[in-house]
């Protein structure tokens, strides 16, 4: 028992950092040229879908991940894994999605705008 506890609490950090590298990729791919709010939204959003779908980050789909340069790799993984621990509420609201430009073909009620990102809570999932 002892040693399943103790496999159990060694494995939460890896776990939260393969978390991290994952939400990275997203921040990365999709919050490009944001604000630094935008890009923490992106994040916010990311994780509200996450526990919505009730799924890793990792396996969320309809989302773009791209890995960052070696050089800003440690910058998005910080930032990441700073969302992931935040217990603020949201700048965004309960909002799980988010588009660009273009009108999703699914209705969803919009919470914010923020730079050229609009995020919305998803209809259905």
């Amino acid at each position: 028992m002892k040693r399943l506890l103790l496999t159990l609490l060694l494995a939460l950090p890896a776990a939260q950092a393969d978390e991290a590298k994952c939400l990275s990729k997203i921040l990365y791919s999709e919050g490009r040229g944001e604000s630094i709010e935008g890009v923490i939204a992106l994040g916010e959003a990311t994780k509200a879908r996450a526990k919505r779908s009730k799924t890793a980050i990792c396996k969320i789909k309809g989302v773009t991940r791209k890995q960052p340069p070696v050089r800003l790799e440690h910058y998005w993984i910080t930032l990441a894994d700073s969302i992931l621990t935040d217990r603020k509420k949201p700048i965004v609201g309960k909002a799980d999605s988010w588009n660009t430009g273009k009108k999703p073909a699914f209705k969803g009620d919009v919470t914010r705008r923020i730079g050229r990102h609009t995020f919305y809570v998803m209809a259905d999932l």
